[in-house]
């Protein structure tokens, strides 16, 4: 298949998957809805004394997957500091989410502790944590200026349409982002309370369960049979000794915002937990292998070699055991694949069941590859 078969059959299955995500996260909510709901919850605030307006109040282009719902939009009201005009964003529950467990808290938390480190994230600014004002959980934050990837970024978008040299000074970018989230101290931040996100006595072992419980909410008996024997797997094999920092989680490029080459903003905190590095750098691979496999790697960014090579650079850390993280990060992918398959209508998932099964195909063929004995 050519370059151009294979860019048409991804674009289309992203925008698909984009649009069948956002009607799932808007549903039963008007613009107009949202404009009232959110001039009542900033009225609210101690630090507004009045409300202006609110407008312009609208989704993201290019809001991917099955996450927390997000909204843009223009606020003008008085504070403690004088008039305000700012361009803002919402960032809330979806009545129909991917994942069995969401907490905007934990969400704003983790955010409002990283704006204190040089890791770019929007500042965090008002949290409605019950949804009293919103009509869901959410919070709202400033809008940082700059552009992220689409889905199929090796098809379209900034990246794709750089030049090889900017599209290599992106992917370094990227990388030494990530590496400068590895090196917070997770321990000063107050983010401890990251270690109870699901059970178990090592950091793999507690999110191998968390995405397990998850499958378990799925109800898709076929894939919690075909999974358990690599859950178990990863459980018994985890290795000792390894470092614990703070991995994002959903390590991609959509992720991340950039002006020009440079990276603005590190987005989408709602995946993140504690464990091994080499976990995010796995998933650098795996996210990519499912929707894009096939699709010519454009040139000028960097090979996942070449990833992991800068990382080690940047970092000063030698990774090791990515073999064992790679089917880490396959399962996890898995589940999210599974997990999609619960979120989309019927009547529209037998367009994209083909793409979703590659995911648990290929955690299943990792593990034999390792030797895992499955049904």
């Amino acid at each position: 298949m050519n370059r151009e078969a294979f860019s048409v059959d991804a674009k289309d299955i992203s925008k698909g998957i984009v649009e069948i995500s956002r009607k799932a996260r808007f549903q039963g909510v008007t613009p107009d809805e949202w404009r009232s709901r959110l001039a009542a919850f900033l009225a609210a605030q101690p630090d507004v004394s009045a409300v202006t307006s609110v407008d312009d109040v609208r989704p993201v282009a290019e809001a991917a997957g099955g996450s927390n719902g997000t909204m843009l939009f223009r606020a003008r009201y008085q504070s403690d500091e004088g008039h305000q005009d700012r361009q803002l964003v919402l960032r809330f529950l979806p009545e129909k989410g991917l994942f069995h467990h969401y907490d905007v808290t934990e969400q704003f938390n983790l955010q409002r502790a990283l704006g204190e480190t040089a890791v770019p994230v929007p500042k965090q600014l008002w949290l409605d944590s019950e949804g009293s004002y919103l009509g869901r959980p959410g919070y709202v934050m400033e809008r940082v200026a700059g552009v992220s990837t689409p889905m199929a970024w090796m098809t379209s978008g900034i990246l794709y349409d750089a030049p090889p040299e900017g599209r290599r000074a992106m992917s370094e970018g990227y990388v030494r982002a990530l590496a400068d989230i590895h090196e917070l101290d997770w321990q000063s931040l107050g983010l401890d309370w990251m270690r109870g996100r699901a059970r178990g006595a090592r950091p793999v072992e507690r999110e191998t369960n968390w995405y397990w419980d998850a499958l378990l909410w799925s109800g898709h008996t076929e894939y919690i049979r075909q999974l358990a024997p690599v859950r178990q797997w990863l459980i018994e094999n985890e290795p000792e000794g390894m470092q614990e920092v703070l991995c994002h989680g959903d390590a991609n490029f959509g992720n991340y915002l950039y002006v020009g080459t440079e990276v603005s903003a590190v987005l989408d905190w709602e995946m993140s937990f504690l464990g091994p590095r080499e976990c995010d750098l796995a998933y650098l691979r795996i996210g990519d292998s499912i929707l894009l496999d096939g699709v010519p790697w454009p040139e000028g960014v960097l090979t996942y070699d070449e990833m992991r090579a800068e990382y080690e650079r940047a970092s000063g850390y030698t990774l090791q055991h990515m073999d064992y993280f790679e089917l880490f990060a396959g399962y996890r992918m898995a589940v999210i694949n599974v997990l999609a398959m619960k979120h989309f209508p019927p009547e529209v998932l037998s367009a994209y069941e083909p793409v979703l099964r590659r995911g648990p195909e290929l955690c299943r063929a990792q593990a034999r590859a390792l030797g895992v004995t499955l049904e």
